[in-house]
């Protein structure tokens, strides 16, 4: 039941779900009803609490699922599934490892409009009480390659003094002059540690993809 990655194709209205332990993606209709599951292959044996994290439907069709666990706890690569078109319906999958910087996992993403994707970062620092710091990257999904690992560059880091807290959620708003507001969200998990936070930013993609190139 546990619900880690959601989204959603703006045509259709469907909606596509990630579970963490079944390791399954439901499809929804827009109006939330007619939910059909599959069990990809290539997510079958991915860890139990560390599933589906990130899901983002592309503007093409295709779909990336990405786990939050990795093979090891010093492995900075993740298990990915690039699929074809929808999942659902019964797309094969080509796995690749995504690149995340040290001790950082990824728990969200999202497409932006030049069709890069933004991938949301956090580690979990151990202490007293327990804290988190957060990064966001922007990679390229024409990079994927089957067997291959996918990388990014980071953009922006998340810790104190600015408001720092399990962020797993990541939302888009394209602006009229080219820069993006860009919104994240935190999961207090009912901790008395934690708290249930609303970020938002500006940004201007331009800038970066001109650094990249």
């Amino acid at each position: 039941v546990d619900i880690e990655s959601m989204t959603r194709d703006p045509a259709t209205g469907r909606i596509w779900v990630g579970y963490e332990g079944a390791n399954a993606i439901d499809r929804l209709g827009g109006d939330m009803a007619g939910a059909k599951r599959v069990r990809p292959t290539a997510m079958q044996r991915w860890s139990e609490n560390s599933g589906a994290e990130a899901m983002v439907r592309l503007a093409d069709g295709r779909f990336i699922v990405l786990a939050e666990g990795s093979r090891s706890a010093s492995d900075t690569a993740f298990p990915g599934v690039l699929f074809a078109s929808d999942p659902v319906g019964g797309a094969a999958g080509q796995t690749f490892r995504f690149a995340a910087p040290d001790k950082y996992r990824p728990v969200d993403m999202v497409q932006i409009p030049d069709g890069r994707v933004l991938v949301l970062v956090r580690r979990f620092h151990l202490g007293l009480p327990p804290r988190f710091t957060t990064r966001l990257m922007v990679a390229d999904p024409a990079d994927i390659r089957a067997g291959g690992v996918w990388k990014g560059t980071v953009i922006a880091s998340f810790a104190a003094p600015l408001p720092s807290d399990n962020y797993e959620g990541i939302a888009v708003r394209p602006r009229a002059d080219g820069r993006l507001d860009l919104w994240m969200i935190s999961d207090d998990n009912r901790a008395s540690f934690q708290q249930t936070l609303l970020l938002q930013m500006r940004w201007d993609p331009r800038a970066t993809h001109a650094q990249q190139q």
